[in-house]
């Protein structure tokens, strides 16, 4: 066995990576006149950056840490689990992990490096700004 046996090669989302989706964020959330709470976690969930807009409701500071989380850890949006499912989740984790949409994983070049999450709008609004997000970023990495 090797060394390079013993890790893996990884890319690793980092504060400016983060910031980069969180402005862009920003700009969409003001955009569209929806004040909105704005998380972006590493590919391990652990929040990088955070930003609440003005207006936005301060008990969506947890919920859209959440959504991020979440996506980080099932490597998808979040929104689509089966509501039994998704409710059993919520119990299980604490609130940990939620069945919410507004959370969008960030894969690049095919792999998980973070994800985030957005509340306090619509659904419809949390998913246009959270895609936002992602999306510059990913138009930073290319």
């Amino acid at each position: 066995m090797t060394k390079h046996d013993l890790t893996e090669n990884r890319q690793q989302l980092t504060y400016a990576g983060a910031a980069i989706a969180i402005e862009a964020a920003v700009a969409k959330s003001r955009e569209i006149s929806a004040p909105e709470c704005i998380a972006v976690v590493d590919a391990g969930g652990n929040l990088l950056a955070f930003a609440r807009v003005e207006g936005a409701a301060v008990l969506a500071v947890e919920p859209a840490i959440a959504k991020a989380a979440t996506s980080a850890s099932i490597g998808a949006p979040t929104g689509g689990i089966p509501f039994e499912f998704g409710a059993n989740l919520g119990f299980a984790s604490q609130g940990g992990l939620v069945n919410l949409g507004g959370g969008f994983p960030i894969i690049h070049n095919g792999q998980l490096v973070g994800a985030i999450g957005v509340g306090s709008g619509t659904t419809e609004q949390d998913i246009t700004v959270a895609e936002a997000g992602r999306d510059a970023l990913l138009a930073a990495l290319d």
